[in-house]
């Protein structure tokens, strides 16, 4: 009988287990290349992208928003993206966590600063960009940047930025 139970119990740790890692968002690295191809793989489509990082308090504040932008147009084509500014080391102790506790089930990067330095980076995003956090770019349906939001925003800003990106017809 003690087999048996054990058994159960190792089964439901496990489902548990896989039920939390299906829900934790993957997290890649991202370079400026790798932004461009990013951008280039949802062409067709309207992105919001939302560059932000676990120590930025407005970053945190806002990104409810993010999460509930995807829920509610997610499903008529919208694409949110999350790139996190922070430090590789804090990918596993602070980014997963927090992308975790916010339900975020959108794609999520990691700025990979071993590839280059942050300038380099911010360019590749946008040269009127200073780097400051946070900061949210949306795209239309060609990859052409339509709208930047530098500093806090809030769904009701960001669900009027891409509104009428989503009534466009696609090309």
């Amino acid at each position: 009988m003690r087999s048996k139970w054990g058994l159960l119990l190792a089964a439901a740790a496990l489902a548990v287990a896989a039920a939390g890692a299906a829900s934790t968002p993957r997290v890649a690295g991202i370079d400026r290349r790798g932004f461009a191809a990013m951008l280039a793989s949802h062409k067709g489509r309207p992105v919001v992208v939302n560059m932000w990082a676990t120590w930025c308090d407005p970053c945190r504040e806002e990104f409810p928003d993010l999460v509930k932008l995807h829920r509610e147009l997610g499903g008529r084509g919208l694409r949110v993206i999350a790139i996190s500014m922070d430090m590789a080391s804090a990918l596993e102790g602070a980014v997963i966590p927090f992308l975790d506790a916010q339900g975020a089930s959108f794609p999520a990067y990691i700025r990979d600063a071993s590839a280059e330095n942050d300038e380099d980076f911010i360019n590749a995003v946008d040269k009127e960009w200073s780097g400051s956090l946070p900061a949210t770019f949306v795209y239309d349906r060609e990859g052409r940047l339509v709208k930047r939001i530098i500093g806090p925003t809030s769904f009701v800003q960001l669900k009027a930025a891409v509104t009428p990106l989503l009534q466009a017809a696609p090309r």
